[in-house]
């Protein structure tokens, strides 16, 4: 059975690559492939959000995990979801320079909140929600 951390953590791993791959062919100024890898990490990133604040986030806060912590997750989920949506922009105006600024920005931030979810609040969740680990993976799975 995997916990709660290596299935989200292994989540985080996916969307990096499809960061990167999105990345690459912006800067490449290969807008077809851009456009297609961005849109595939967008609607990603969004199903990996929908996991936490759908299902992780009000399961851990429910059972007396640490409602502050999943707070500034929130918060840093708001941040993030506002520089994909200028990412997006700068994908439809094909503008490379601009994507690759934001694109720094968005990897920083992502690395940042990662390591806090990955080393902090994850395994904080796979001991509080133990008993129902394997509801919440579900749970996760079908969104």
């Amino acid at each position: 059975m995997k916990t709660i951390a290596e299935f989200m953590t292994a989540d985080h791993k996916a969307c990096d690559d499809e960061f990167a791959v999105a990345e690459q062919a912006a800067l490449a100024n290969n807008w077809s492939e851009a456009e297609a890898a961005f849109s595939t990490f967008h609607n990603d990133m969004a199903r990996h959000f929908g996991m936490e604040e759908d299902v992780l986030f009000p399961a851990l806060v429910s059972a007396g995990g640490p409602a502050g912590p999943v707070h500034v997750m929130l918060m840093e989920h708001a941040q993030i979801k506002e520089l994909l949506k200028q990412m997006a922009a700068t994908v439809a105006q094909k503008d490379a320079q601009k994507y690759g600024g934001l694109s720094e920005t968005l990897l920083i931030v992502m690395q940042q909140h990662n390591h806090k979810e990955e080393n902090i609040l994850y395994g904080i969740a796979d001991h509080i929600l133990a008993a129902e680990r394997e509801a919440l993976l579900g749970r996760m799975q079908a969104i």
